[in-house]
């Protein structure tokens, strides 16, 4: 038994220690490590596939060909070729210059030649595009002129009110879809916009609410609001009246009535009681034979945001 222990002793020692099958081991890796930067930082010259990504298509277009491809010689290492057929293997492309007029757009890769360069890495060369050119399939869209609406939502700070309506620039917008969707569609919305102190004039852009399959030919509007501090001033304004005939005399009761009205510090002092006309109408007697006329505002100035007066209508004796 000893002398088989013995036996398959000596059999282990001739084989190599283990740290010498370590430094082996290492000694293989790093050789294999040389010999592959090697080989891949040498150039080849091959001709490689790219997948074509579109962008820019004119507004009113649909691509149905998504996934073309075309082929490049180029002269680059090795390591960038393996990244090409790993990784970086798509080429984007505009189409704004494309002529969409025949049945398909005809791409000429050629004059692309100066953007398809810069989309390889610096080191590789582009020997040729064995690609000429390429038809893309496409179908146009209906268009559309569809208004715009602001998603708007402001409060003012009291004492101040807008001066008028909210403008919007543009007001309406071309939109470029299917005739199904396009008889439905009423208005853009705009993402919403919030102001909670507002008391001076504004300016702002705001981006519009995407639809899925239509195309907006603007992606933001330009909205802008005036607004002013106001205060209310009281102003006596006589009645008058109208349709009266010749042969008649008409005594109102009260002859004159209060106006009270909101408007904009900057024209208070210049608005007087004549910038107002309120008047009755004779011909409500005689058609309703009613006793009291009621008083109706037939004049004021446009700057002027909200007018009450009282009281609404007035007593009269006719004298003939």
């Amino acid at each position: 038994m000893q002398s088989k222990t013995k036996g398959f002793e000596e059999i282990l020692e001739r084989f190599p220690s283990r740290d010498r099958i370590r430094f082996f081991l290492l000694f293989v890796l790093l050789s294999l490590s040389f010999w592959v930067s090697t080989k891949l930082s040498n150039s080849y010259q091959v001709d490689q596939d790219f997948h074509l990504v579109w962008s820019k298509p004119p507004k009113g277009i649909i691509l149905t060909d998504n996934h073309p491809t075309i082929n490049l010689s180029i002269t680059a290492s090795g390591i960038e070729i393996v990244w090409y057929r790993m990784f970086k293997n798509t080429i984007e492309l505009a189409l704004e210059s494309t002529d969409f007029n025949s049945e398909s757009g005809i791409v000429s890769i050629e004059k692309q030649r100066f953007s398809i360069r810069q989309q390889l890495f610096d080191n590789t060369e582009l020997n040729a595009i064995n690609t000429d050119t390429l038809r893309v399939q496409f179908s146009k869209l209906a268009t559309k002129k569809v208004k715009v609406f602001p998603n708007v939502s402001i409060k003012m700070r009291p004492g101040y009110l807008s001066d008028g309506q909210l403008t919007s620039v543009p007001d309406s917008i071309l939109v470029h879809g299917s005739s199904a969707v396009l008889d439905t569609l009423v208005q853009i919305q705009t993402f919403p916009f919030s102001l909670n102190d507002g008391h001076t004039d504004f300016k702002t852009k705001l981006k519009l609410k995407p639809i899925k399959a239509l195309q907006f030919d603007v992606d933001t509007i330009q909205i802008a609001q005036s607004i002013s501090k106001y205060s209310e001033k009281e102003f006596i304004v006589p009645i008058k009246i109208i349709n009266l005939p010749s042969n008649l005399r008409i005594k109102l009761f009260p002859p004159s009535t209060t106006i009270k009205a909101i408007l904009p510090l900057a024209i208070f002092s210049g608005v007087k009681a004549a910038d107002f006309s309120l008047v009755v109408d004779y011909d409500l007697i005689s058609s309703k034979k009613t006793t009291q006329l009621p008083i109706r505002l037939v004049k004021q100035p446009s700057q002027v945001k909200k007018v009450i007066w009282e009281p609404k209508s007035v007593n009269y004796l006719i004298r003939k």
